[in-house]
Parts: structure tokens; C-alpha cells; sequence
């Protein structure tokens, strides 16, 4: 008789085995069976968690932004200075998350296109981008307290311009999958970012 697994482990176990089979085989490759072979469960288990196909996809990519966040808000909060702490946000996420991933990178944006051309599923998709500028948005404001900075750009509009940079930045990577000028250009995107941002101490402000 099989052990008895709660709910909540299976849709964890289910998800994670769908994140390999997608990015192993994209968007036409990820069926309900397919995860369920991936996991070694019955169909049946995997329609029992997850209805629908779609159910199991957007756990899919909600999971990732979970998984994102959490990178950038356990990013350690040493840095004395606002541009160090930008930085490090940045490399730390590039370094762990973007870099050594590139198959969940293209499952993400294809998750993210399946989102807008389906039918009740694009307030996902822009769900997980107000998710990464709140993260961001409150990490950055924690780092401009801790040095004793203003800036003249708010922090909302920064993360908004840092996330499409790195869209692109992650698109090019992608394609061209050059390592080090990815790299390089990253550090000359997050250089930018912070001379929009013009931080001066509270004194002067």
C-alpha cells in the first residue's frame, strides 16, 4: 500500500516535476501526463490537484515568482551605500536564478505569453511583475534608509526600468549566450539605474 502524501506535498512534488518537463520540453511538451510520469504518480493524482491544465500551469509560474523573490529579499542587507545594494540585488539574482537556469528562464516567458493569450489569465501575468516591483521597490527603500539617501526618481518607477532592462538583458543571453557580456552589461545597466536615481543624503535633500 502506498504511503499516504498530503495535499500540499503532492502539488509541491507535481509542480517542481512540471517545472523540469517544461523546461525540459516547452509549452507542447508539458502534459498532465507527461508531469505525471516526471513525478511517478498516477494521472489520476494529477488531475486530483490539479483540474486543469491551466491550474497546474499557473502554480507553475507562480512558484517561480515565489522562488525569485524570495532571492532578491534574502539577498544579505550589508551594503552601506545604495548602489551596492543595487548591485548585489542584481548580480545575486543574474548569478543564482537567471544564469545556471536558462531552460526556466524560457519556460518563464513562455508561461508568461500562455498567460496573456489565454482567456482569464492575464492579470497573471502582470500579477508577477507587480510582485517582482514590490520586492524590489521595498528592498531598495530599506537600502536608501540604511544609507540616508533620497532619490529624485521614486523606487517603484526604478524597479519598473531595472525589470525591463533585465528582460532584455535575459532575451539576449538567451539567444546569444555570452556569459560575460551579459555580465558586463548588467553591471552597466544597474550603473544607469543609478544615476536616473540621483541619491543625495537626507541632509541635503
Amino acid at each position: 500500500m502506498a504511503a499516504y502524501v498530503k495535499a500540499s506535498d503532492r502539488r509541491r512534488q507535481l509542480v517542481a516535476a512540471a517545472r523540469a518537463v517544461l523546461g525540459r520540453q516547452g509549452m507542447a511538451g508539458g502534459t498532465l501526463r507527461a508531469v505525471a510520469a516526471e513525478a511517478q504518480v498516477p494521472l489520476g493524482t494529477v488531475h486530483y490537484i490539479f483540474p486543469s491544465k491551466e491550474q497546474l500551469l499557473r502554480a507553475v509560474l507562480e512558484d517561480v515568482v515565489r522562488e525569485i523573490s524570495e532571492t532578491v529579499r534574502d539577498v544579505p542587507g550589508t551594503a552601506d551605500d545604495l548602489e551596492s545594494a543595487m548591485r548585489a540585488g542584481a548580480q545575486v539574482v543574474w548569478s543564482t536564478v537567471i544564469e545556471p537556469q536558462t531552460e526556466q528562464q524560457i519556460m518563464q516567458y513562455e508561461l508568461s505569453i500562455w498567460a496573456l493569450r489565454t482567456a482569464g489569465m492575464a492579470e497573471l501575468a502582470r500579477w508577477q511583475y507587480e510582485q517582482y516591483i514590490e520586492v524590489i521597490t521595498r528592498r531598495w527603500t530599506q537600502a536608501a534608509d540604511h544609507a540616508g539617501v533620497t532619490c529624485s526618481v521614486s523606487m517603484e518607477q526604478l524597479a519598473r526600468l531595472l525589470l525591463a532592462g533585465i528582460d532584455g538583458l535575459v532575451l539576449q543571453y538567451l539567444a546569444c549566450k555570452d556569459a560575460e557580456r551579459a555580465r558586463n552589461d548588467l553591471d552597466l545597466l544597474v550603473t544607469q539605474i543609478v544615476r536616473l536615481a540621483i541619491p543625495v543624503p537626507l541632509t541635503d535633500a
